[in-house]
């Protein structure tokens, strides 16, 4: 009798589990779509250690277009997975993800069934809306062993090395370069892939993952033995980094700014005199004289009156010469007047008075191009 029951047990266990792929569970190319009580979860595998999640509201989509990821086309990787009533298990040659149907909490092992890491909670997703835009702020939340260290997130000026127990605002910024990677101690990295302001804030309680605005949760973990192979996962998604010439290894001379001709071509030649080795020379921002210019992509005339012979003349001297630019623009420039009549520049007024320009619009960068190649390229920059 008891056997008959455990027959009938094991039946229904295995029906269930079918019909809950049937109403709940797609399959797709190395992964599965997963609908939970309140969203949707898109689990896939673009290599054996290298795993996409994507989540978005019942009413919302997974469409987006990367504009860092080139890995658009992904190999058929021999994946195992098996459905139970309360969860999906995926595994590859490298890597497990366990997802939990009902609240769409994703879960990553390795191959010897140790935690790399787990999500703390279910997706939160909250609608805003912007000027001719929709979307939503979304919020994940991932726990943390409490002896892994946490590194990457870009070029800050906190003086932080470990991002333990720190607040980290992802925006691009004078000084503060962006990039939503980080990189564990615990044999992974995170490539989180939405270019609004983000939050990263980690307490004893858990990692919080925050954006402003978008369609979807969009990240990737990567999975390595060290670092080197998560960076090189990393790359993968993202593109190889080329080898520089040897130039660009060499000293590079900077300061806040060479406020004329005359004072960066005296330092050049004071270098070369003293026969100090150096490649590179940088100047750096009000070349064009004044806040209401800035940014106008020229020379202005009484501090750098010959701005093609200074170019030439530094690079007999095997100099190169790299000036700063900024995607932002004086009112009495010529390009603002021109990105204004277009309906191309942000309505907000930056510190020094200037406006920001649309980057993310082609017809806004073919015009950007346009003056930074008549006012810098053509002098010799």
């Amino acid at each position: 009798m008891n056997k008959h029951l455990a027959l009938i047990f094991t039946v229904v266990i295995l029906l269930g589990g079918c019909t809950l792929r049937q109403q709940k569970v797609t399959d797709i190319k190395n992964g599965v779509i997963v609908k939970s009580n309140k969203q949707y979860i898109k689990v896939q595998y673009y290599k054996d250690d290298i795993v996409r999640v994507i989540k978005w509201p019942l009413n919302g989509t997974d469409k987006k277009t990367s504009l860092s990821v080139i890995m658009d086309s992904i190999s058929d990787i021999s994946i195992d997975i098996k459905y139970f009533r309360d969860s999906i298990l995926m595994k590859s040659g490298k890597l497990i993800v366990k997802i939990f149907n009902k609240t769409g909490i994703v879960e990553f092992f390795n191959n010897s069934y140790q935690r790399v890491l787990k999500e703390k909670e279910m997706a939160l997703f909250s609608p805003v809306v912007y000027d001719n835009d929709s979307g939503y702020n979304m919020q994940q939340c991932f726990e943390l062993t409490p002896d892994e260290g946490i590194y990457g997130l870009g070029q800050h000026q906190y003086g932080y090395f470990n991002y333990r127990g720190k607040t980290v605002k992802l925006m691009q910024a004078n000084t503060e370069a962006v990039n939503p990677f980080l990189i564990s101690t615990n044999h992974y990295g995170i490539f989180w892939d939405n270019y609004s302001k983000t939050i990263f804030d980690d307490n004893a309680e858990r990692l919080m993952v925050w954006s402003d605005m978008g369609d979807n949760i969009d990240y990737y973990l990567i999975y390595g033995n060290n670092m080197d192979s998560i960076i090189s996962g990393y790359r993968k998604l993202t593109g190889d980094a080329p080898m520089y010439g040897k130039w660009a290894y060499g000293y590079w001379q900077s300061k806040e700014h060479y406020d004329t001709q005359a004072e960066l071509m005296n330092v050049a030649e004071k270098y070369r005199k003293l026969k100090i080795p150096i490649d590179n020379i940088i100047q750096d921002w009000d070349y064009w004289n004044g806040a209401s210019n800035w940014g106008g992509m020229f020379f202005d005339k009484t501090l750098f009156p010959e701005p093609e012979e200074m170019c030439d003349r530094l690079h007999k001297m095997n100099f190169h010469i790299i000036i700063s630019i900024w995607p932002a623009f004086g009112p009495n420039t010529a390009v603002y007047a021109d990105m204004q009549k277009h309906g191309f520049l942000y309505r907000p007024i930056g510190w020094a008075g200037f406006k920001y320009y649309d980057a993310f619009n082609p017809a806004a960068n073919r015009l950007y191009w346009h003056y930074l190649k008549k006012g810098l390229y053509s002098v010799g920059l």
